[in-house]
């Protein structure tokens, strides 16, 4: 056994890569402190801008249906009571319109359906458009809400 031979060039192999390795390891930053931010503030988010912004105005019109319906309601936020104004204010805020800015969907193909078109102005103009057959469960409060506010108008 003494005079066998061990082959030794895998394992110089083996230790040459792991030197290579730990010591680009040791080159790179990893520890707790280059890991930090260099900035104080947390970035702002979308949803913190979202709160920033208040809603100034909000539309609705309904029209369709078999008595082909055409009914509106808009209103500035600052025209309303401060109770009504912040009922508006949850109902919007709740029905996701925010978080859209032109989102449209309608069921193909359907009849005598309601469209109903709903846009606010927060930090810009968020706007949605449904009919009875795609219209969102977060929506339908908004619709029993404003419906009864809203006139009959002019079809264009």
């Amino acid at each position: 056994m003494l005079n066998q031979k061990i082959d030794t060039t895998g394992l110089k192999k083996n230790i040459a890569l792991m030197l290579l390795v730990f010591s680009i390891m040791q080159m790179s930053p990893v520890s707790a402190e280059a890991k930090k931010p260099k900035h104080s503030k947390p970035p702002k988010t979308c949803e913190a801008n979202k709160k920033m912004e208040k809603i100034t105005s909000f539309t609705y019109h309904q029209s369709g249906g078999f008595a082909a319906v055409n009914r509106s309601y808009s209103v500035k936020m600052t025209d309303l009571a401060k109770e009504d104004r912040e009922k508006l204010e949850k109902l919007i805020e709740g029905s996701g319109l925010l978080s859209m800015k032109n989102e449209k969907k309608t069921t193909p193909g359907a009849a005598d359906m309601f469209f109903y078109e709903f846009s606010a102005v927060s930090g810009g103009e968020h706007k949605a458009t449904y009919d009875d057959g795609s219209l969102p469960e977060a929506f339908r409060l908004l619709v029993e809400h404003v419906r009864a506010k809203a006139t009959d108008s002019p079809r264009s």
